[in-house]
């Protein structure tokens, strides 16, 4: 019986282990979709710059109104631990 219980516990360590593994790969996934992404958008808005300079202009006007609003409107005393608690 001991074995068993030694046997589900080995398997148990293994199982975490490669979860851990698994979310360092993830995370580096992630950051490397968030790069690739920025990226994008940036070459885009050269581009966008470049041969509609008008549109461009709005564009960034537009998103800088909603980054303010945003700012103005969200709450900022709220904890960032990711549980949803407030601090």
């Amino acid at each position: 019986m001991e074995r068993l219980a030694q046997y589900i516990d080995d398997l148990e360590d293994l199982y975490y282990a490669i979860a851990l593994v698994m979310e360092r790969v993830r995370r580096a996934l992630q950051i490397s979709v968030v790069l690739a992404a920025s990226f994008v958008v940036q070459f885009t808005g050269v581009l966008l710059a470049l041969s509609q300079p008008p549109l461009a202009l709005a564009a960034v006007s537009l998103t800088i109104v909603a980054l303010l609003y945003r700012g103005a409107t969200s709450d900022h005393r709220t904890a960032r631990s990711g549980d949803g608690v407030a601090a």
